[in-house]
């Protein structure tokens, strides 16, 4: 029965591949990472390609494939377009599928985030520099926002679970941080108070 699978699923992959749109992809990947064909991560991330197509195919050895697919483009910082001309790429194997859609939403997720982390930070240690309690306040949210921010990376990435909520622990850490600026130092200390706010736990499970 597998073999039979097997046999069905490279057959599709061969009736439906695109060889110009394939060759393509690898020149845009190489473009992206400013490398030659035969260097490692462009050879990675063609196979990447390849094995997404396998899984739409109904090969059942590549299962996840296509978000292994968008977490290298996501980490190696492959541009929008590139990310489109494998879209395009995968829908010759399966129009409709949804893994298709989240492959995408997935890797222009992770690159819209890691994009805005180098201004992030510059804002955050410009906000450090500025005396009294607001300043103090601004530091610590924009502070929050860039561990949010790793927090929602790591999720998109199927990271370690345990990295993703020490991320999000630290984050919470800085909100944490900055409403204490508010009660401390506000002249309305009130608006700063969200003690009611509820945080769930395991019997919400």
């Amino acid at each position: 029965m597998t073999q039979d699978l097997n046999a069905t699923a490279m057959q599709r992959y061969h009736n439906c591949f695109a060889n110009d749109q394939y060759n393509a992809i690898g020149e845009f990947i190489a473009s992206n990472l400013n490398a030659d064909r035969d260097d490692e991560r462009i050879i990675g991330g063609m196979i990447a390609v390849q094995n997404a197509a396998f899984e739409l195919c109904g090969h059942p050895d590549f299962e996840g494939a296509w978000h292994k697919l968008a977490v290298f483009c996501g980490q190696h910082s492959i541009s929008f377009y590139t990310v489109d001309a494998m879209r395009d790429f995968l829908r010759s194997f399966s129009q409709d599928d949804t893994r298709i859609d989240d492959f995408e939403a997935t890797a222009k997720g992770m690159l819209w985030a890691y994009s805005g982390l180098d201004d992030l930070k510059s804002a955050t240690a410009h906000a450090n520099g500025v005396h009294g309690w607001r300043g103090r306040m601004a530091y610590e949210l924009l502070a929050a926002v860039e561990y949010l921010t790793y927090t929602a990376i790591t999720l998109l990435a199927h990271g370690d679970e345990t990295y993703t909520c020490e991320k999000l622990k630290n984050g919470l850490h800085r909100i944490t941080g900055a409403l204490y600026e508010g009660v401390r130092h506000s002249e309305q200390p009130s608006l700063y108070n969200f003690r009611s706010t509820y945080f769930p736990d395991e019997r919400d499970a």
